[in-house]
């Protein structure tokens, strides 16, 4: 009686080790390894707290991952280029000055043997250029509208990194879970194996099947592990920051999720993605780059003043002497005309350049539109499986910890056998690991639908 009250005891202790109350994807995680040193140097310390949540982790990867950065300087580029179209709109005002020094000039000479300073001014302005700058300019404008989409897109497309990364700790902190929950049984079935092999009730293939499935899953807890250090590292590429140890998550994984029917989402799409925004600016500046093309046909007239600052220089000569001003301050007055009558083929193929870029880029929107289609499509259709697999799983992971309760109840009764009780550990190990990958598949699903929508992750609204 005492040999059977252990063996039930131990029975009890390992039910409760294997079989928790059914899957929950929330809970934190924290990292306990070294500061992960992904970060660039010009990011300060301290700019990652003590408890990350989901929106300030999706912040931190706007604000420092270097690819947010680079799509930034895209707009920076594109605001230079939007300067520089305007400015040739406007009066041109050029001065140059120049120190003359003669240099072995003949007896008689009409320039002064001095040096002397002499300073130019000259103003120009166009007039009429068949519609060129004011061309140049919305095509200026046109590709700012695109640089300005690109960057807002890169934003979406790293949040969305970041939640796959944040989700992945997650479930990498959940598998090393569930990995020490499973060695943690597979010790206790091996410590009730060995008592009961002693006891004389069991034979001694229980302890060795008990002990070839602690040494197996024990390399599972070390995969599992090393999963979830890079993951850690993955988050912290993400972004851009070093994560310091002790640093804790704290937004937990969603398990369910409501969307819209899949028209309604598929507008939303076309009217939110911003890359789309982009390839439609680019159109239109290729349209602005066609006018500029055509415009090369047309005359263009400029004005331009000219006035220049030299020292007054006279010579005498003959007889009687008469003095001639030689050198003095002045200036004129240009109005000129340009047209180009002959130019063997250039403006033609200039224009037919043009055509054509123009209708690439047509052709490029259309072929977005299809992609965004594609896109919405296939997340749409990801997020429903997920859902469906999400629930399959919670189902059989009930299932398995029921099948496993029996197993250890005929066990503990002497009509089981070791094979049930590790079979039953074995099924309740995979289900808790297919349903911790699908829940990881539905909250990577929805924030692929996210992205494919052109929706911006919280913590990315203001930026």
């Amino acid at each position: 009686m005492r040999l059977r009250l252990v063996v039930t005891v131990c029975l009890m202790v390992e039910v409760s080790g294997i079989a928790p109350p059914l899957f929950a994807a929330g809970g934190t995680a924290q990292y306990k390894g070294p500061a992960l040193t992904a970060g660039r140097e010009r990011v300060p310390e301290g700019v990652v707290p003590a408890t990350l949540s989901l929106e300030k982790a999706i912040a931190l990867a706007v604000q420092y991952n270097p690819q947010v950065a680079a799509a930034e300087e895209g707009i920076r580029i594109s605001d230079s280029q939007i300067a520089q179209a305007v400015s040739r709109l406007a009066p041109r005002l050029d001065v140059a000055t120049r120190r003359v020094t003669p240099v072995n000039l003949p007896p008689f000479s009409f320039q002064s043997p001095e040096s002397t300073w002499q300073t130019d001014f000259s103003l120009s302005q166009p007039l009429y250029t068949g519609g060129a700058l004011s061309a140049g300019v919305k095509a200026a404008r046109e590709f700012g509208a695109g640089a300005q989409g690109t960057y807002q897109r890169t934003q979406q497309q790293i949040a969305f990194a970041a939640r796959a990364a944040y989700y992945g700790v997650l479930t990498a902190e959940e598998g090393v879970s569930v990995a020490q929950q499973v060695v943690d049984s597979a010790v206790e079935t091996l410590r009730v194996a060995r008592l009961r092999y002693q006891a004389g009730v069991a034979p001694q293939f229980d302890v060795l099947s008990a002990e070839a499935r602690v040494a197996r899953v024990e390399q599972g807890l070390i995969a599992a592990t090393v999963g979830r250090d890079i993951a850690w590292a993955q988050l912290s590429t993400v972004l851009g920051v070093s994560i310091p140890a002790g640093t804790q998550l704290t937004t937990p994984r969603p398990v369910t999720y409501d969307e819209a029917d899949f028209e309604t989402l598929r507008v939303e799409a076309l009217a939110k993605r911003p890359d789309l925004t982009a390839l439609q600016g680019q159109v239109a500046a290729a349209r602005a780059q066609l006018a500029i093309a055509k415009a090369g046909k047309q005359p263009t007239i400029a004005a331009a003043m000219s006035y220049s600052l030299q020292p007054k220089t006279t010579v005498e000569f003959g007889e009687p002497p008469t003095e001639i001003v030689v050198s003095q301050n002045s200036g004129y007055i240009v109005l000129s005309a340009n047209w180009s009558m002959f130019n063997a083929g250039q403006l033609e193929g200039e224009i037919r350049q043009a055509q054509a870029q123009l209708r690439q880029a047509e052709d490029a929107v259309t072929g977005l539109k299809q992609q965004v289609d594609l896109d919405v499509t296939t997340a749409y259709l990801s997020v429903s499986a997920a859902k469906a697999q999400v629930a399959a799983s919670q189902k059989e992971v009930a299932q398995a910890q029921e099948a496993f309760r029996v197993a250890t109840i005929r066990y503990e009764e002497g009509v089981g056998t070791s094979v049930e009780i590790l079979s039953a550990q074995a099924d309740l190990e995979g289900a808790k690991t297919r349903l911790n990958e699908w829940v990881f598949g539905l909250n990577l699903a929805v924030a692929q639908l996210d992205l494919s929508l052109g929706r911006s992750a919280p913590g990315t609204e203001a930026q």
